[in-house]
C-alpha cells in the first residue's frame, strides 16, 4: 500500500477530523481513509446517492416561500396551449 503526505490542513478540519476519530474511537488515519473511500464510493457500506437528497431540509423558511412564489406560474394552465 502506498503513503500520502496531507499538508497545510486548515486548523477547522484538523479539529473535526480529531473530533470524529474521538467519537468513533479510532485512528486518525482510520477516520480520513474511511471518509475519502466513503466519498468516492469505495466502501462496501457507501451509499453515495447522485441525486439531490443531500439539499434537501436545507433551505431557510424565506428561501422555501421565495421559491413558492417564483414557482407558482408553473402550477397554472394556459388553456389555449391544451385547446
Amino acid at each position: 500500500m502506498s503513503q500520502i503526505t496531507l499538508r497545510q490542513i486548515p486548523d477547522v478540519l484538523d479539529k473535526q477530523l480529531r473530533s470524529l476519530a474521538g467519537k468513533n474511537k479510532t485512528s486518525l488515519n482510520k477516520i480520513v481513509l474511511s471518509l475519502l473511500m466513503k466519498d468516492l464510493g469505495l466502501s462496501d457500506n457507501s451509499n453515495k446517492k447522485r441525486d439531490l437528497t443531500d439539499l434537501c431540509g436545507t433551505w431557510t423558511q424565506n428561501q422555501y416561500d421565495e421559491f413558492q412564489i417564483n414557482t407558482d406560474i408553473f402550477n397554472e394552465i394556459d388553456a389555449e396551449i391544451w385547446e
